[in-house]
């Protein structure tokens, strides 16, 4: 009877390892195109400029990278934009006219298997940090970006890289980070629950086998490495990323730290963050923390 139920422990455990790294595969398996419906075309904003820079991600794929700004402003930091799960950095071009227009300089690009940019698909969550790397290194080394304090704004999967990326850069002044979260388990768990739960080790041990080290990255061991102003935004009905394994979390350890701003909004779902409140907020952390 023992080893009957030993038995089968250990195949329900196998089942779920194997569950868990099955789907987490496929949900980032093959490329993502963003819908035309979902992008905006650089005409849309008057004086908005841009070329394009191409670098490469530490897998040698090629990503596609644009360095926007507005004819006859002169910048006053390089903010470095990248996007969420499902969608290209044309998705956030109203984002950057946005800061475009409020003095900075701003890199985008898009994420391996995204859009203009090369890769088989989008791998994992760690390949977000990855590329984010490699992009804040690229935007560095600009002519344009040379002297410019450096500013980080992301959304979702993309808020979480922004925060994971900084043991690697101490330049980081500051960092404006929307709907993210801090562990792709924490994420998980949240968004799934008790099956969530479960299938949690399958997941983890599927990032550790396709990115070693680099999986298991977290933003709170982000935050703890950088002197960087941070300001978390969330929205309390986030469907995708639910406040408890974002800004409810960050706030238990640092809701009283004055290097960190925390906006709780609601009714804004997952998409809905970048209000013009929540853009005066960005703007504001940026200026400040470029000035002191």
């Amino acid at each position: 009877m023992l080893r009957t139920l030993v038995s089968f422990v250990v195949i329900l455990s196998l089942l779920l390892l194997i569950g868990g790294a099955g789907g987490y595969a496929l949900q980032f398996s093959g490329r993502v195109t963003t819908p035309e419906t979902q992008c905006f075309q650089e005409t849309s904003f008057p004086g908005l400029t841009s070329r394009s820079v191409s670098f490469s991600n530490r897998g040698g794929s090629q990503l596609a990278g644009c360095l926007y700004s507005v004819s006859g402003i002169e910048p006053v930091a390089l903010l470095v934009l990248a996007h969420g799960m499902g969608y290209g950095h044309r998705a956030y071009l109203n984002v950057v006219a946005s800061f475009a227009n409020e003095d900075f300089l701003v890199f985008a690009y898009d994420a391996n298997g995204y859009d203009a940019s090369e890769g088989a698909s989008a791998r994992g969550v760690p390949q977000m940090l990855l590329d984010l790397d490699a992009a804040l290194d690229t935007a560095e080394a600009l002519p344009e970006a040379a002297g410019l304090p450096v500013c980080l704004f992301r959304h979702s999967m993309g808020a979480y890289a922004a925060c994971a990326v900084l043991p690697e850069h101490p330049e980081v002044r500051a960092v404006a980070a929307l709907a993210g979260f801090d562990s792709t388990s924490a994420w998980m768990q949240e968004r799934f629950g008790f099956f969530g739960l479960l299938l949690t080790p399958g997941a983890v041990l599927w990032e550790r086998i396709c990115f070693g080290s680099v999986a298991g990255r977290t933003a709170m061991q982000g935050f703890a490495a950088s002197n960087a102003q941070i300001l978390i935004v969330h929205s309390s009905d986030d469907p995708e990323v639910p406040i408890g394994c974002g800004l409810n979390r960050y706030a238990e350890t640092y809701g009283s730290d004055p290097r960190f701003l925390f906006l709780r909004l609601d009714g804004k779902g997952h998409g809905g963050l970048f209000t013009a409140e929540v853009q005066a907020a960005c703007t504001d952390l940026f200026r400040r923390a470029c000035e002191s």
